[in-house]
């Protein structure tokens, strides 16, 4: 639950005080401190950042304050809240249209930040082509990657390496999957849609380039059609 707090926002202590307020129920900033083995004004401010944030909650007993998680609802709430927000600012940032967007396009992305943010682009993808489908999404973005597979339409075409029969994506019915001989095992997965092509890999740390020209696009394209007929 630490890990999945953090990734929606929560800092390493916050996390590991709303945790200790989730299992005890109701604490004092000294009880926490004791339990977690961290000074008690860490404790208090820690606390007071959770309830501004209105994701935890007091009441005064005997002069001191009891603290409990709020709704656990209210997560959601600070997520929509956000998510507003960056509507906005998207908004805002579209209506400058300084820089026109060019007709060829390469951008390179890494981390796992910059992979979650072109496979959110992938799962709008209306007719895509997958080659060396290896189906470790599933370990990078273990939280989002069930999301965007069940989001995608159905009859998407993938020409997956023989490991992949070993993974979760493998299992998924929507998709038509076709595999490559074990001898052309590799982790550079390449994706074909709408125009575009995205090179990927992510054996270690991800690393993607999006490639957006109509002769490359076509290229891969027919490629992948040619070899979907042989395999």
């Amino acid at each position: 639950m630490l890990e999945k707090l953090q990734k929606i926002g929560f800092t390493e202590k916050e996390s590991q005080v709303y945790l200790e307020l989730v299992r005890k129920g109701r604490l004092s900033a000294n009880d926490i401190a004791k339990n977690l083995g961290i000074h008690r004004t860490v404790s208090y401010n820690v606390l007071q950042q959770l309830v501004e944030k209105g994701y935890v909650s007091y009441v005064i007993e005997n002069k001191r304050r009891i603290f409990s998680i709020s709704s656990p609802e209210s997560i959601l709430s600070g997520l929509k809240e956000k998510e507003e927000v960056a509507k906005g600012l998207i908004k805002e940032i579209n209506s400058f249209k300084i820089i026109a967007n060019p007709k060829n396009k390469v951008e390179v992305f890494e981390g796992i930040d910059g992979m979650r943010i072109l496979h959110e682009e992938i799962r709008k993808a209306e007719d895509l082509r997958v080659i060396n489908a290896t189906g470790l999404v599933f370990e990078k973005l273990k939280y989002s990657a069930p999301h965007i597979i069940n989001d995608m339409p159905f009859g998407q075409k993938l020409i997956a390496v023989p490991s992949m029969k070993k993974t979760p994506l493998s299992k998924v019915k929507k998709f038509k999957i076709k595999y490559l001989p074990k001898k052309a095992e590799n982790y550079a997965t390449t994706f074909i849609f709408q125009g575009k092509v995205i090179i990927q890999i992510i054996k270690d740390k991800p690393f993607l380039i999006k490639i957006e020209n109509k002769e490359v696009f076509d290229g891969y394209k027919k490629d992948f059609d040619v070899l979907w007929d042989k395999l």
